[in-house]
């Protein structure tokens, strides 16, 4: 059996694949769209659960006021920040974004970091509850990532994603 020496003239995925940019950044900014409705739902929740948290005259437990809420928004957010920011990638690289914005996001996301672990902290005590000075800090807090989080949802709904848009489908 003769064996024939050969080269490969080009990798499979040595260049970019742009019938399948297209597509898949369109879908992420659909599919972010969607769950940024979510979020906004979520958001209203979290604010009125804290809203109650920080007006109620017994001490419940941060679980009973916040817990499902808090729980969905926590379990949802690291993966959706992640796809955004990927996207936010791809639109910086392809000049879509301005500096401007891109500041503000950093911002944006040092803050609810920021506030995150501050709820963290807040509510890794033993049993859960909270005195009324703790719970009205720890529902301040949760406001403050409410305002947070919708300012990010009008953000990224309002600039980011259509400048994504605008970069994909250039006119």
């Amino acid at each position: 059996m003769e064996t024939k020496n050969f080269t490969i003239q080009k990798a499979p995925c040595s260049s970019p694949l742009p019938e399948l940019e297209v597509p898949m950044i369109n879908t992420m900014v659909a599919c972010l769209g969607a769950e940024h409705r979510k979020l906004n739902g979520l958001d209203m929740r979290l604010a009125f659960a804290a809203s109650r948290l920080a007006g109620a005259s017994r001490a419940f437990t941060v679980s009973q006021q916040v817990g499902p809420v808090w729980d969905e928004i926590r379990h949802d957010l690291w993966s959706h920040l992640q796809i955004e920011d990927g996207l936010v990638s791809w639109g910086e690289a392809h000049h879509a974004i301005p500096g401007a914005l891109l500041d503000a996001l950093k911002h944006e996301r040092q803050e609810m970091r920021k506030l995150i672990a501050t709820l963290h902290e807040m509510s890794s005590g033993g049993d859960g509850k909270l005195a009324a000075g703790d719970r009205s800090a720890f529902a301040q807090t949760l406001l403050e990532l409410a305002r947070t989080l919708d300012s990010h949802v009008e953000r990224y709904d309002g600039a980011v994603l259509p400048a994504i848009l605008r970069a994909l489908f250039p006119k």
